[in-house]
């Protein structure tokens, strides 16, 4: 039976938070400042407070929670909200308690030094746990139950995540037995479990009979195992599952991402109407006087081309464009190809840059589209690829966007076969389905690259 101590990385985390903190907000204060009074009652106080918010916000942001299934990524940003929070709060006890402390110079280096200490901190104890489970301790032994190419994604994640410290023993499944890692069916189940130390069963109801899931469930019982149910979702997406209750019935709630929240939803449009300002006055407003006098001296066909696209919801909306071809009846069905002849002169230069895109911040102000998400397409063609692609549609629950993740990695313009349209799809979904503000800052930052090096299909 494999020893685990699993239950003590939490304890053995939060104690190494707080010798660092006393570490150095205390005993580095008594040392260096040379402060006579330094364990006065009034210090006391303030050491209690200092371990007192820091103890409240740990709990607060979760990170006693520390387990196998916690990524370096969730350790970097949890700690970095606990510190700017106790940062705060920190300032706030001097501004109530008139009390002498480090002085402004030492304030400003300690907190980033504490930042980095507790990370390496974090990081030697992860890997140190890395490291004991490679060499074959703190392991839990688990199988699973059913054959899909669900749970052969489940497979490789166990085989090749080792920090984890899971060790696959292998599937039950009634199917076929030319599985890699397969044991036997599920009648050989109980004969497996008093023979072998198993601690966690993984589950795919899905694919095991309906008559043999009451006596599989019967055996399961018998052993102190943990049971875990790894769900087929089909097209929708994992990550915006969530389970919630109705008195005492589970319920698995799918959601359409980050954006489904009032909060982050806030943060987005908020972001959109200041940088559409910006770009309304400071370049749209003199880029659309010179495109009008270019008008008016060559075809003088106008300055803006309108057309009905897609928005939120599947509902339409009018997307505005500096005009780049000739007035044509194909404009609302026809795509453009390389070497088109409806563009024009100058209509080639504004769409070799995007360009052409600017007077869609006017959509963003009026709330039509949003700075960063999926590209609108036609009417007719969201007729046309709605039924060509899975969760097509998926791509219409945000607002549409100036530019998106798929265009940042050159899945834009013309779609000349069903990959195009597939891999602009993926990305878009990715897109949704993490969403952050950081991100929304990485695809402009790479828009304006990509726009500076040049993309093969912007023509």
């Amino acid at each position: 039976m494999p020893a685990t101590y699993s239950r003590y990385i939490p304890i053995i985390s939060i104690i190494g938070d707080f010798l660092l903190l006393n570490i150095l907000f205390i005993f580095g204060f008594w040392y260096f400042m040379d402060e006579g009074q330094c364990f006065a009652p009034k210090y006391l106080l303030f050491y209690s407070y200092l371990n007192l918010i820091w103890f409240i916000l740990v709990f607060v942001f979760g990170s006693h929670k520390i387990d196998r299934n916690t990524s370096k990524k969730s350790l970097f940003f949890t700690y970095l909200k606990i510190i700017v929070f106790f940062f705060f709060l920190f300032l706030i006890y001097f501004q109530i308690v008139p009390l002498s402390y480090y002085p402004r110079r030492y304030i400003k280096y300690i907190f980033p030094l504490f930042f980095a200490l507790l990370l390496a901190w974090k990081f030697v104890l992860y890997y140190f746990f890395y490291l004991y489970r490679q060499r074959g301790f703190n392991y839990k032994n688990v199988i699973i139950l059913g054959y899909t190419p669900v749970t052969v994604k489940l497979q490789q994640y166990f085989n090749t995540n080792k920090w984890h410290g899971y060790r696959l023993l292998g599937f039950f499944d009634d199917q076929c037995n030319d599985k890699n890692q397969f044991i036997g069916p599920s009648k050989s189940l109980k004969n497996y479990l008093d023979s072998n130390h198993v601690d966690e069963i993984y589950l795919a109801l899905n694919a095991i009979p309906k008559d043999m899931i009451s006596e599989i469930t019967d055996i399961i019982s018998g052993y102190p195992v943990k049971i875990r149910i790894v769900p087929d979702l089909g097209t929708f997406s994992f990550k915006s599952a969530e389970l919630i209750t109705y008195g005492s019935i589970p319920v698995l709630q799918i959601h359409p991402g980050p954006l489904s929240y009032w909060y982050n939803k806030s943060i987005k449009r908020t972001f959109d109407i200041l940088l559409s300002l910006v770009m309304i006055i400071f370049i749209l407003s003199w880029m659309t006087g010179l495109l009008a006098i270019a008008s008016w001296l060559g075809s003088r066909e106008g300055v803006f081309f309108r057309q009905r696209r897609t928005c939120i919801d599947g509902r339409a909306f009018t997307c505005i464009k500096f005009r780049t071809m000739k007035k044509n009846t194909d404009a609302d069905h026809k795509q453009v190809t390389r070497d088109d002849e409806r563009i024009t002169v100058v209509g080639r230069v504004l769409r070799k840059y995007s360009l052409d895109e600017l007077p869609q911040f006017l959509n963003v102000l009026v709330g039509d589209m949003s700075v960063v998400g999926p590209r609108p397409h036609m009417l007719a063609h969201t007729e046309e690829y709605r039924k060509l692609i899975d969760r097509f549609m998926l791509r219409h629950t945000i607002k549409p966007g100036i530019t998106g993740l798929a265009q940042v990695n050159g899945f834009r313009g013309e779609i000349k076969n069903l990959s195009d349209l597939s891999n602009r799809v993926a990305h878009d979904v990715q897109y949704i389905e993490a969403w952050s503000f950081n991100l929304d800052i990485k695809i402009i930052l790479l828009t304006i690259w990509v726009i500076i090096r040049g993309q093969i299909k912007a023509y």
